[in-house]
């Protein structure tokens, strides 16, 4: 399907391996490869004596995220929200999607045909075997596995990286019920949720969902690695994730940063805003500058990146001329035909849009002489 099994997927970010390659230094650099936020949330600076001892159990944490993730106050014990419902701290979502396939009995597993690739990767590192739908049409996923009597998991990536989709909560829990008479879980990968939080299945989840979070993104803190799982406490797969995790799950400099963020309302509504906003302006000024040289065949939009499917080659060449221009983007090859050059937000200084007009100047001159 998408690159041969053992293959470690690739991701953005990869600045440190390639700026050498290209003649230019670490911070000549317009890194639009990842989906992080370029306006990070501003967290108080840490201390070095936050880091003098082993971390406590994270209760401050819990409260937090439980209040943003949940909208109200803890109301059990210390892992539990109520007696039906588990909200696990992790060290970012990263954490479940390695783990989850390890606490599913083995057997088929259904992936979007575009999406994330570390969830294709550790499904299939711990065994099981992989189906893959069509992102672009959930509506067909029960008839694609209809025969499927394995069927262990499914995951949908909402809203999707990098193709952008995007589900209703309504829809998604008429598809949960569809699962669980086949005896299955839905894993719904919210990473990308916070920008627009309607989307998400929280706070009303139960039976066989499990919703992954992330700091990562729209607060744009991924080297703190903190996110957060939710789904039933009486959930076997939840049981097994909880006892997975060692003593000293989440670092203390972590807990403090995320009990800041995740209680920063006014940060937050604002932020989305401001999100909103440069997505759609950003995503207009690529498109206008791309579709003229008659690539483009769908403009994905995010709130954290703009998406341009085209053919492969073509992608490649507008890919590696940015390159030649100190730009990183994202190459998602879908197949051997096509695929999705993503561009991730920059923080609208006048340096980083001066970069990114001279980028696609000198790489459509390239573009232009190829045709």
């Amino acid at each position: 399907m998408n690159g041969a099994w053992g293959s470690l997927p690739e991701h953005g970010g990869r600045v440190s391996e390639i700026h050498q390659r290209y003649g230019f230094e670490r911070h000549d650099w317009l890194d639009l490869s990842t989906g992080v936020n370029p306006w990070p949330y501003p967290i108080t600076p840490i201390d070095a004596r936050a880091c003098q001892a082993l971390p406590d159990h994270d209760q401050k944490l819990h409260e937090a995220a439980v209040r943003y993730y949940l909208g109200h106050p803890v109301e059990s014990d210390d892992i539990g929200v109520r007696p039906s419902l588990m909200l696990l701290n992790i060290p970012g979502s990263q954490w479940a999607i390695e783990h989850l396939p390890q606490c599913v009995a083995s057997g088929c597993v259904a992936l979007p045909d575009i999406g994330y690739r570390e969830h294709e990767w550790r499904w299939q590192q711990a065994g099981h075997q992989t189906l893959f739908y069509d992102a672009d049409n959930l509506g067909t996923v029960m008839e694609r596995i209809a025969d499927t009597d394995r069927l262990r998991a499914m995951v949908v990536i909402n809203p999707n990286n990098p193709g952008g989709q995007h589900w209703a909560p309504h829809v998604l829990r008429g598809l949960a019920a569809e699962l669980h008479r086949k005896g299955a879980v839905l894993i719904v990968d919210e990473a990308f949720a916070d920008a627009t939080p309607r989307q998400s299945l929280l706070p009303d989840i139960a039976g066989n969902l499990i919703v992954l979070r992330s700091l990562g993104k729209f607060f744009g803190l991924a080297g703190l690695r903190l996110g957060a799982v939710v789904g039933a406490g009486q959930s076997e797969i939840m049981q097994r994730l909880s006892s997975m995790q060692g003593p000293w799950r989440v670092t203390s400099p972590t807990q403090l940063a995320g009990v800041e963020a995740l209680s920063d309302r006014l940060w937050q509504q604002a932020m989305r805003t401001t999100l909103q906003r440069a997505s759609q302006q950003q995503g207009q000024w690529l498109e206008e500058r791309l579709r003229p040289h008659g690539d483009i065949i769908r403009w994905r939009q995010g709130a954290l990146f703009n998406g341009f499917d085209m053919p492969l080659a073509r992608a490649r060449q507008w890919h590696e001329a940015f390159l030649h221009q100190a730009v990183l983007t994202r190459l998602w090859v879908v197949d051997d035909q096509r695929a999705i050059l993503r561009f991730g937000l920059h923080d609208e200084s006048s340096q980083a849009m001066r970069q990114l007009e001279q980028a696609i100047s000198a790489a459509s001159r390239i573009m232009d002489r190829s045709s």
